[in-house]
């Protein structure tokens, strides 16, 4: 194919011609990958969450400032053991208890969907508990939602598992 060159520019043309070639496979075998393991989005209605985003935001500063928090006994553990743990949860207005109707427990990982978890805590006297299994190494991010007078309420936290 390149006889008629000089052979070091005989050498540098099939170089170019091997590296077009694994540029061409990798972009190939990228984009099977891809396909092989597609993950949605993390929420299917996104777009619905973005237009309600700062009425989202408005509720949640309206409820703080109305005096109700959320306190769990993972507040202060942010590194955890593998294994069954019991979390309590509290809903409180200036520091008392108050019923909710449900609250609910999600584990989330950065960037994925498939290792979601949610979990509907059961009322107890007081508060809220539920067992969970914690089976897999890594950072988690944790989500506790309640709804207060309408408004959808949640805190934000992390946890290491070790």
């Amino acid at each position: 194919m390149f006889q008629n060159l000089h052979p070091s520019l005989r050498n540098a043309m099939y170089m170019v011609l091997v590296s077009f070639i694994a540029l061409v496979s990798a972009t190939v075998y990228t984009i099977r990958l891809t396909y092989k393991h597609f993950e949605p989005v993390m929420d299917k209605n996104y777009y619905e969450i973005g237009l309600n985003y700062e009425k989202a935001i408005e509720n949640q500063k309206t409820l703080m400032q109305e005096g109700y928090s959320i306190q769990s006994n993972w507040d202060q553990a942010t590194i955890i053991p593998m294994g069954e743990h019991l979390i309590k949860v509290n809903i409180e207005k200036y520091g008392y208890a108050v019923a909710t109707p449900k609250v609910t427990l999600t584990l989330e990982r950065n960037a994925t969907t498939s290792q979601t978890l949610k979990y509907d805590l059961k009322q107890d006297v007081g508060h809220f508990v539920a067992n969970i299994n914690l089976k897999e190494k890594g950072t988690w991010n944790t989500r506790i939602i309640t709804e207060i007078a309408g408004k959808q309420f949640e805190k934000e936290g992390i946890i290491i598992v070790r």
